[in-house]
C-alpha cells in the first residue's frame, strides 16, 4: 500500500476539487483570452503591413492562437503572427497570457533574420526603457526571471556584447495581468513599438 498522504486532499484542495466555477472560470478567462488576441489581428496586420507585404517569408503568414496546460506549472494563451518558424531562421511576433503571471510580446527572430534586423534593432533599443532582452540560452523559455530576461537599459556593455552574439534574439514588453481590461488599447502601442525597431 503507498503512502496515503499522496492521496488524501487537504480541506482547502477538497474546496476547490469539489467547486466547478473554478474550472469554469479558467475557461471563460481562457476564452477571453484568445477574442483579446484575436481582436489584435486587423490591428497587427496594419501595423506590419510594409513588412508583410515586401518580406516573401511573412506575406503568407495567418495568425495562430493556441493554448497550454503547463509552462512552468501554469496555462497559457499563446498567438504567434506575423511568424515564420524555418529550422535556423524564426521571425515571430509571439504574444502571451501566462496565467497568474503576465501578458507579453515578443520579437523573436534569428538566423538570416537577425542579421538583417539586429544593428537597426540595438541602435533604438539604446533609447528605450521598456523593453527586455533575452539574455538566457534557451530562446523557447519566455518568462521573466532575472536568468532569461533583464531589461535592456540596464545592460552592461559586455552584456550588450554577449546578447548581440547570441544566435538568436528576442525583445520583450511585459504587462501586469491588473492592466487586461485596458489590453485591447495598451497592446496596440506595444506591437507599434517593437514595429518601429525594424521597420520603423
Amino acid at each position: 500500500m503507498g503512502d496515503i498522504t499522496k492521496v488524501l486532499l487537504s480541506t482547502g484542495e477538497l474546496a476547490m476539487a469539489s467547486d466547478k466555477n473554478i474550472i469554469l472560470t479558467k475557461l471563460a478567462v481562457t476564452d477571453k483570452a484568445f477574442s483579446l488576441f484575436g481582436s489584435e489581428v486587423p490591428i497587427i496586420t496594419n501595423i506590419f503591413k510594409p513588412l508583410l507585404v515586401h518580406n516573401k517569408n511573412l506575406a503568407g503568414s495567418i495568425p495562430k492562437i493556441y493554448k497550454g496546460e503547463n509552462y512552468n506549472g501554469f496555462p497559457y494563451v499563446m498567438m504567434d503572427y506575423p511568424a515564420t518558424f524555418e529550422k535556423e531562421n524564426i521571425f515571430a511576433i509571439r504574444t502571451m497570457f501566462w496565467w497568474g503571471n503576465f501578458i507579453s510580446i515578443t520579437l523573436h527572430i534569428s538566423g538570416t533574420h537577425k542579421k538583417f534586423w539586429e544593428k537597426n534593432i540595438f541602435t533604438k533599443l539604446e533609447t528605450s526603457e521598456d523593453f527586455f532582452i533575452a539574455m538566457g540560452e534557451n530562446e523557447w523559455q519566455h518568462h521573466f526571471e532575472a536568468d532569461n530576461y533583464i531589461l535592456f537599459s540596464l545592460l552592461t556593455a559586455e552584456q550588450k556584447k554577449f546578447a548581440a552574439e547570441k544566435n538568436f534574439l528576442k525583445i520583450s514588453l511585459k504587462y501586469e495581468l491588473h492592466h487586461w481590461n485596458m489590453m485591447q488599447s495598451i497592446l496596440p502601442n506595444g506591437y507599434k513599438a517593437i514595429a518601429d525597431l525594424i521597420i520603423g
